[in-house]
């Protein structure tokens, strides 16, 4: 039937044309774009994750660009300690021969105030980013030193949405070789701390990142505090039942909760609670803290024997193997104190009254001279030994920063690879779809403009 007031076949022919249109927009979007998911009313879970691992990318960048600082700050301290170590030994050789008879030692003084101003100069110019390791003022009125640096080292957000950040600290206190301050420093009473041996994954319990909790086994220990509150804490599928999802494989995390749930229940006059906490330490170790500090601050971890089958794969927890009732680890805090100011190379020596920085041979003669002389030397070498481990501390900063710029990089790497398989579209997929859409819109142009000929051709008719 053709009506001259309704024109169905058009009506099609447009409806049509306009959904292919549609297509063609979305997939020509696609295209221009390269992504099949640019805004969240393409695809709102998609886009929302997406966002979600471009904004933690964000931050891991900034942590790679941190440790990008913090390496060339390690490095510049470094190589100014390397520096500095080779003139100390240039110094006990020019000392240890001002030691022959008949050298003369004011001779010897003009080469070791060279190499004095030499070591000086290079602690000074050892500076990245504005930030001198070697060099220091801890004067309580130089609020911009820091003892300990901190190196942002890596983002992590939790299931909650709080945001963490690790970081690596380079201790400046332990590898400065000149210090302004002549004072003593002040030094925070500590906690009391006891700290396993072995990461929990690197126990036999925990192969393969889990420990099975299922039927009998169990972990007992005592855990005692330096005040005498002490509780045993013991771990089976009774008391992990609350913190863990699946007794058989019960992560370190569930573990973690459930000591620190124990603690927290070890109420009354000798109870636990609020005394001590458990974590997992950098490398993944148990530790035990105390809230309290000072000297009198002592945590002290006891294992017990568990005659539960299957418990010696798990009783060690990363302590040791023993599970004798003897076996205990034990950690005492510190009392608040004070330390020299003064750096390695500019703390006067009791036994010689000099420094590193003021060592002066020209006036000394005879057999008291000769002993004088004797003490400097080991001087020295106890400098050389201090720079020394110096080095080795910020040489085990600099392995640490770059195994984790390299994990940073590979973690960046992951979530744009996610991000991809998320939001990517696939372009040979939609080029080919782009061109069939292309020839349909025509085809559907072509058949709307027949449908409106239609009630044209009618008309015809009547002429």
């Amino acid at each position: 039937m053709t009506s001259l007031l309704t024109n169905s076949a058009a009506m099609t022919a447009l409806t049509t044309l306009k959904g292919i249109n549609a297509q063609l927009d979305m997939t020509s979007n696609r295209v221009s774009t390269g992504q099949r998911v640019s805004a969240a009313s393409d695809n709102a879970a998609y886009w929302s994750i997406a966002t979600t691992v471009r904004t933690d990318n964000a931050s891991l960048g900034a942590v790679k660009d941190s440790l990008g600082l913090g390496s060339s700050a390690v490095d510049t301290a470094y190589n100014g300690l390397n520096s500095v170590l080779s003139d100390l030994q240039n110094m006990r050789a020019k000392l240890q021969t001002a030691l022959q008879p008949g050298v003369d030692r004011a001779k010897v003084q003009t080469e070791l105030a060279a190499i004095q101003n030499k070591m000086k100069a290079t602690a000074d110019s050892s500076i990245s980013s504005g930030q001198n390791w070697l060099s220091v003022d801890s004067s309580a009125t130089n609020t911009a030193y820091q003892a300990t640096q901190s190196v942002v080292a890596g983002f992590s957000r939790a299931t909650t949405g709080a945001i963490t950040f690790s970081t690596i600290s380079v201790e400046v206190g332990n590898i400065k070789l000149y210090d302004v301050n002549a004072t003593s420093v002040n030094t925070p009473a500590t906690e009391g701390r006891v700290t396993a041996t072995t990461s929990l994954t690197g126990t036999a319990g925990f192969t393969g990142g889990t420990a099975n909790f299922s039927g009998t086994n169990e972990v007992a220990f005592a855990l005692t505090l330096g005040n005498g509150d002490t509780a045993t804490i013991r771990l089976n599928s009774a008391t992990l039942a609350s913190a863990a999802s699946n007794l058989a494989a019960v992560t370190t995390s569930e573990f973690l909760n459930a000591i620190n749930n124990q603690i927290a229940a070890s109420t009354g006059a000798t109870g636990l609670a609020g005394d001590v906490s458990a974590a997992l330490d950098s490398a993944g170790r148990l530790t035990f803290r105390t809230t309290a500090t000072g000297a009198g601050a002592t945590a002290a971890v006891t294992f017990q024997t568990v005659a539960a089958s299957g418990a010696n794969a798990l009783v060690d927890v990363g302590f040791g193997t023993g599970v004798a009732a003897t076996d205990a680890r034990t950690g005492s805090g510190s009392a608040a104190g004070t330390t020299a100011g003064k750096g390695i190379l500019d703390t006067v020596d009791a036994s010689t009254t000099f420094s590193i920085n003021t060592i002066n041979i020209s006036a000394l003669v005879g057999t008291a001279g000769d002993t004088n002389l004797r003490n400097i030397i080991t001087q020295v070498d106890k400098a050389i030994a201090s720079v020394t481990n110096a080095g080795t501390k910020l040489g085990a900063n600099k392995t640490q920063i770059d195994g984790q710029k390299t994990f940073v990089d590979t973690l960046m790497k992951a979530n744009d690879r996610t991000i991809g398989t998320l939001v990517d579209a696939d372009i040979e997929e939609e080029s080919t779809k782009l061109k069939a859409l292309q020839t349909q819109q025509q085809l559907a142009v072509q058949a709307l403009s027949i449908a409106n000929s239609a009630s044209q051709n009618v008309l015809s008719l009547f002429r």
